[in-house]
């Protein structure tokens, strides 16, 4: 009786094509990775240089306001329009207003709509809260 030997079927070539393939797609999928990485360092280097360049504009911005409100001229208009002061021998001045000057009040019943008047006459009313001629 005669053993025969039973040869895997798996060759040699297939077996090394199978590991090449494995290691190629690994090699693929970390590549994609890699490029997927880099993009979104990408947008993240832009965002910070938009952000860097915004941060500059407002520090210039802060350095020509701090310079402004160092001057004798801004110092001299803050003082009399917030700090409510004024120089020797001027008078303050401070506008009143009365509650009813500010917003007419208009009331429905002050509006009338009777066919004796006619519209001129109604406007009239509206405007100077009277008849013409009263």
């Amino acid at each position: 009786m005669a053993i025969a030997k039973k040869h895997s079927s798996v060759s040699v070539t297939q077996f090394v094509a199978l590991i090449v393939a494995t290691i190629a797609l690994s090699l693929i999928v970390d590549l994609g990775h890699k490029v997927a990485v880099y993009r979104h360092l990408q947008c993240e280097e832009a965002r910070l240089e938009q952000e860097i360049r915004f941060e500059e504009e407002r520090r210039e911005y802060l350095e020509r306001l701090k310079e402004q409100v160092q001057t004798n001229e801004f110092l001299d208009a803050w003082a009399r329009r917030e700090g409510g002061m004024v120089k020797p021998g001027e008078v303050p001045v401070v506008p009143m207003f009365q509650e009813s000057s500010l917003a007419p009040q208009i009331r429905p019943q002050q509006v009338s709509h009777s066919s004796e008047e006619s519209h001129w006459q109604e406007w009239w009313k509206l405007f100077f809260d009277r008849l013409p001629g009263v």
